[in-house]
């Protein structure tokens, strides 16, 4: 709330107390409604704080109050967050992200910073315990293999990773790489959230990095890392992988066929680095698992 300019605050923080607890999102967007994303549907804010489906009636955005969130979510130092804005979000402190919609700034070609900031979108971080239990009984559970993860955005994958790292490092060596800082929410060394009584994090280290040290410094059991995308990120997880380390991870896909035609994925998978492959979908709570498929290796 603190990075809320004065009268979006008010407004929010008029909505009633169990909207409140549910709440996902909170979207500024300049010259547009004030919108709050509530149990997976998104509604407009009214200055008294009233849910409406009418963008009339709605807090309309002023452009100065996105640049003035943009500007406290950087801390008032927006050079020192350019390396943050060229993925298109900010980590806060606890966990939680801003996503951020703006004018691309370029450099020798390549993309520096955003200027000009229209929308920011910002997510909420919530501890859910036990939603990966199921999920763990199905999968982990039955195999000495990997797991992969999919779902679209606002389907829970983090939230799943989050609790199975505490489930996992309950009993097992687990090495969180937390690439974007949102699954351990970790501040001043310290993680926000439960991710296991033996887990270590990886704060803020790139996947691929992360997992090759996390294997020659802590002699994980499991690797658990979000949102892998890249080719480079494939080998270093397979590296890992041919070492006797049960990888999970997790990545944008609205299903298990799409995924499997993205080249990391089918590298992945291929090599037997996953076992298993769930797919989440969006609802009310997070974890609702909408399948859960057995991968075949082809090498």
């Amino acid at each position: 709330m603190n990075y809320l300019s004065p009268r979006i605050r008010s407004a929010v923080q008029s909505i009633d107390e169990q909207s409140l607890e549910n709440l996902q999102e909170i979207r500024l967007r300049a010259g547009r409604p004030l919108a709050v994303s509530i149990a997976g549907r998104e509604h407009f804010v009214t200055l008294a704080g009233r849910l409406t489906a009418y963008p009339e009636q709605a807090v309309t955005v002023l452009r100065m109050e996105v640049q003035e969130t943009f500007r406290a979510l950087c801390e008032y130092s927006v050079y020192s967050y350019s390396q943050e804005l060229r993925e298109g979000y900010i980590t806060l402190k606890g966990g939680a992200r801003a996503g951020i919609a703006g004018t691309a700034v370029y450099e020798d070609f390549r993309l520096k910073s955003m200027r000009d900031i229209s929308s920011i979108c910002l997510r909420i971080p919530r501890q859910v315990r036990n939603c990966a239990d199921a999920l763990i009984r199905q999968t982990v559970a039955r195999s000495d293999g990997g797991l992969i993860v999919f779902g679209r955005a606002g389907s829970g994958k983090t939230t799943i990773l989050r609790d199975m790292c505490r489930i996992l490092g309950g009993r097992y060596r687990v090495s969180l790489i937390d690439t974007r800082c949102e699954i351990a929410g970790t501040l001043h060394g310290m993680p926000q959230f439960d991710v296991g009584l033996h887990t270590d994090v990886f704060d803020g280290m790139p996947r691929g990095e992360g997992a090759v040290m996390a294997l020659r410094a802590m002699t994980p059991e499991y690797i658990v890392c979000d949102e892998i995308s890249t080719l480079d990120e494939a080998e270093a997880l397979m590296q890992v992988s041919g070492c006797g380390v049960r990888i999970i991870a997790s990545a944008h896909s609205g299903s298990i066929e799409d995924a499997m035609r993205r080249k990391c994925i089918k590298l992945l998978a291929g090599a037997g680095v996953f076992e298993y492959a769930a797919l989440l979908g969006s609802g009310t709570s997070p974890g609702v698992l909408r399948e859960v498929v057995r991968l075949e290796r082809s090498c």
